[in-house]
């Protein structure tokens, strides 16, 4: 699915490294994975706003953030950021600022708003609800095909 995500998007890549690990696979350790494959490169965590709520709760967020810098996707809906005042001092709006800085800033993305997330399209399948109008056909059929979220 991710691949169909970011086709046409050369920048982007896909790695199997967390699904080739033999162990549980915690954000920290895929980031050092790749933090040592590319060095000189800037690393970047793209999360949903969902997802960003539990972020403080995450296993070692704090070396997270030592390493790379963190996209919040935003999405379409009335719920609005809860300020986590733990953060605020990651926080960049400007994203040229935020794409200068190697680690330890937060950006939220408000240009590809989405009212969807793997949250609710799993709480959708989970009540029967069709999930058909919520995502592209190629990846409502390889989730229907594959049993995905049940």
């Amino acid at each position: 699915m991710i691949k169909n995500a970011i086709k046409g998007f050369n920048f982007f890549s896909v790695s199997t490294y967390e699904n080739l690990s033999k162990k549980t696979s915690y954000s920290i350790d895929t980031i050092n994975y790749f933090y040592k494959k590319y060095e000189s490169s800037q690393l970047r965590v793209i999360i949903g706003e969902d997802n960003f709520y539990n972020f403080t709760t995450w296993y070692r967020y704090h070396d997270i953030l030592s390493l790379a810098n963190i996209i919040v996707l935003c999405r379409d809906n009335d719920e609005s950021y809860v300020k986590i005042t733990e953060l605020d001092n990651h926080l960049e709006e400007n994203i040229n600022l935020f794409n200068q800085t190697k680690f330890g800033k937060i950006h939220f993305s408000n240009q590809h708003k989405s009212k969807i997330s793997g949250s609710i399209l799993r709480d959708m399948i989970k009540k029967n609800e069709s999930i058909q109008n919520s995502v592209a056909k190629v990846n409502y059929e390889f989730i229907r095909k594959n049993g995905l979220y049940k």
